[in-house]
């Protein structure tokens, strides 16, 4: 638990995590505006790109080592944003989230690192923090881009969620509204004032398979918390396959190979 807080913006760097929630409240309201994102995020990103014209690939697929979340690189003019479809919604949220901050840095800041070396984002950047400064303020970025400060304030109190008296139902509550993870969301009441010090170590050391048995009973953020199905895309590939086989413009045996490809790949991380 001492790790997690050492690797946050929020304590690490005070003055910087001020300017990364003017910078994620002013991308909110330009792109985003009174919403709540949850797993819009997805075409959030690839309209945010768009609007930059920069073509996006995303890549979604399930990939068998629960570690890695997210990873973002630059190939040939195109970005690639890959999130592992493998791991629960709510992480893949806040990892799409997380590399936004990459991308927008990319896009509007002439940051050459995305380019050059590309990121990635292992799970253990979100569960216990980073001592990376550039990782802490993605993360502050997807926190505050995911859980805006007047919605929570709006739907605490539409809740009756009282800061300071804050329950583990509430932060079930929350979760579910914001489809965020457990320690993002008590991360966030944290930023905002809204519980103490004392209470989020508190109710970050409660074994996650607990919180999981309330989720169980209660059902709040279960749907968060499931590894979904169905989402799996391959970029352009399968566009791109498709056309030039209603087309004909390769050969046949060009063709077959090429969905023969497509059809191991699926095999191997055993998408139907």
């Amino acid at each position: 638990m001492a790790l997690l807080f050492e690797g946050i913006l929020y304590k690490k760097n005070p003055k910087r995590f001020e300017q990364i929630r003017e910078i994620a409240a002013g991308f909110s309201e330009y792109y985003i505006g009174q919403n709540i994102i949850q797993d819009d995020i997805f075409n959030m990103i690839e309209n945010y790109v768009r609007t930059e014209n920069m073509p996006l690939e995303w890549l979604r697929f399930p990939i068998r080592d629960p570690e890695l979340c997210a990873c973002t690189f630059i190939r040939s003019g195109r970005i690639f944003v890959m999130v592992n479809s493998g791991i629960p919604m709510s992480k893949q949220i806040f990892a799409a989230a997380h590399e936004l901050y990459h991308i927008r840095c990319f896009l509007e800041e002439d940051d050459l690192e995305l380019a050059k070396s590309g990121s990635i984002l292992n799970a253990s950047t979100i569960e216990t923090g980073t001592t990376e400064e550039v990782e802490m303020e993605a993360n502050a970025f997807a926190g505050i881009l995911l859980v805006p400060v007047n919605a929570l304030k709006q739907q605490m109190g539409i809740y009756q969620i009282k800061e300071k008296a804050i329950e583990m139902k509430d932060i079930l509550t929350l979760m579910d509204i914001f489809a965020v993870p457990y320690k993002a969301m008590i991360l966030r009441l944290l930023e905002e004032k809204m519980i103490s010090d004392d209470r989020a170590r508190e109710m970050i050391d409660i074994p996650f398979s607990e919180i999981q048995k309330i989720m169980k009973v209660t059902g709040k953020a279960k749907r968060w918390d499931m590894i979904p199905s169905g989402y799996e895309k391959f970029g352009s590939l399968l566009e791109n396959l498709t056309i030039n086989t209603e087309q004909e413009v390769l050969p046949k045996s060009r063709l077959e190979s090429d969905w023969k490809e497509l059809d191991r790949i699926k095999q191997l991380y055993g998408i139907k």
